[in-house]
């Protein structure tokens, strides 16, 4: 079985595949660091950097969100080291609403506790969106607005075609934060590529549809032997 390396979103942790360690047991969290010293035009550069720099062994890279950003741009960085990416809500480009960035500046909190609703469907179950919410009150508004600054600066779209290890999509069907029209430009892009929609589920997919996502995991390792 093939190491994955599992690269979560902003405003977010290695919390975030909790649910998939039963079918990735063996697979690495990253817990990305702030980088505090790094201009927010260049964190997803430095985080793809540093991100290569735990690989000891090719890995398949699966990323949420701005992890989805970060792990492009390791495939494109060192594709010896990326065996194969699995993008989950992400883009090839990443922009971001600059009312929400200037919220993050102005009412940090309040505009924390937002993301974390739109990152989940309309029918998230009530524990899941009252534990989300208790998480959201834990992170550092100021590491939060780099982060989501940082995806603004993101666009790769005229690299695609350099990609070229095995690719699978993962989007949420009710998904607020990165809308269909993003993951379709992968499909366009990359037709060959394998494209899954979890049903019932928003931005936060991995954890309001654990069966059904670790499913989709389950169908991509076994078509790529990973």
């Amino acid at each position: 079985m093939a190491h994955w390396y599992l690269i979560h979103g902003a405003a977010s942790s290695r919390l975030t595949w909790t649910r998939q360690m039963k079918v990735l047991p063996s697979a690495t969290r990253a817990e990305l660091p702030p980088l505090w010293d790094i201009a927010p035009d260049h964190l997803i550069e430095a985080w793809a950097d540093w991100c290569l720099q735990q690989l000891h062994q090719p890995a398949v890279i699966m990323g949420h969100s701005l992890g989805g950003a970060i792990a492009q741009r390791m495939a494109l960085k060192s594709p010896t080291l990326v065996a194969g990416l699995v993008l989950v809500g992400t883009g090839p480009h990443l922009p971001v609403n600059p009312s929400l960035i200037q919220s993050l500046t102005d009412a940090p909190q309040e505009a924390l506790e937002r993301i974390t609703r739109w990152s989940l469907s309309k029918e998230a179950e009530p524990e899941l969106v009252a534990r989300s919410l208790v998480q959201a009150q834990q992170i550092d508004g100021r590491r939060a607005y780099r982060e989501f600054l940082s995806c603004t600066y993101f666009d790769v779209r005229d690299e695609l075609a350099r990609i070229e290890c095995p690719r699978a999509i993962i989007a949420g069907e009710e998904d607020r934060m990165t809308p269909k029209s993003l993951t379709d430009e992968f499909v366009e892009a990359w037709p060959e590529a394998l494209h899954y929609t979890v049903p019932a589920a928003g931005h936060m997919m991995m954890l309001e549809q654990p069966d059904a996502f670790n499913a989709i995991l389950a169908d991509v390792m076994d078509h790529f032997n990973w």
